[in-house]
């Protein structure tokens, strides 16, 4: 499936931090092609570096854990995009309406794909678990989002509250 454009590129004033507003570019598409969702949850970025992160702990390893979430995301209306293992694996969830949310903040910023989850075993035992933390929906870039992705977005925390239960 070749990536399908939602918006290609949107100007919007959003805060810097510390700072006075800014213009900045914001893409954002939806695609079903596993190179553009590899790349963009390819390693190279640490769980520590990784700022705005909502995180939670399983008690269960990677394996059971990532088929937890997998099954959860599929009672859901989600299904498996990709999936990298070991120690630190990714799960790429595929949206209820198809394809994945691929997200650009800037033309030089690495590509962001929401509907990730990142495991990584923790030293104390068992995995933590990461999502992205999304920007504020009401902002105009977002507004051109398919309300079935938004809505998915939105039910990804609940989703893996329900899993690590």
């Amino acid at each position: 499936m070749k990536n399908l454009p939602i918006v290609q590129r949107l100007r919007g004033r959003s805060p810097l931090p510390g700072g006075p507003a800014a213009r900045r570019p914001f893409r954002l598409w939806m695609t079903g092609s596993v190179a553009v969702v590899m790349a963009a949850v390819a390693p190279g970025r640490s769980l520590a570096e990784e700022t705005q992160r909502l995180q939670r702990h399983s008690r269960y390893g990677v394996h059971e854990t990532a088929q937890r979430i997998e099954d959860a995301a599929r009672s859901q209306g989600l299904s498996v995009l990709a999936r990298t293992g070991g120690a630190r694996s990714v799960i790429v969830l595929a949206s209820s309406i198809g394809g994945t949310l691929v997200v650009m903040d800037e033309a030089s910023a690495r590509i962001d794909v929401p509907l990730s989850v990142y495991l990584q075993e923790s030293s104390a035992g068992g995995v933590d678990v990461s999502i992205a933390t999304l920007p504020d929906p009401g902002m105009p870039a977002w507004q051109e989002l398919p309300s079935g992705v938004a809505d998915d977005l939105a039910a990804l925390p609940g989703l893996l509250q329900r899993a690590l239960a």
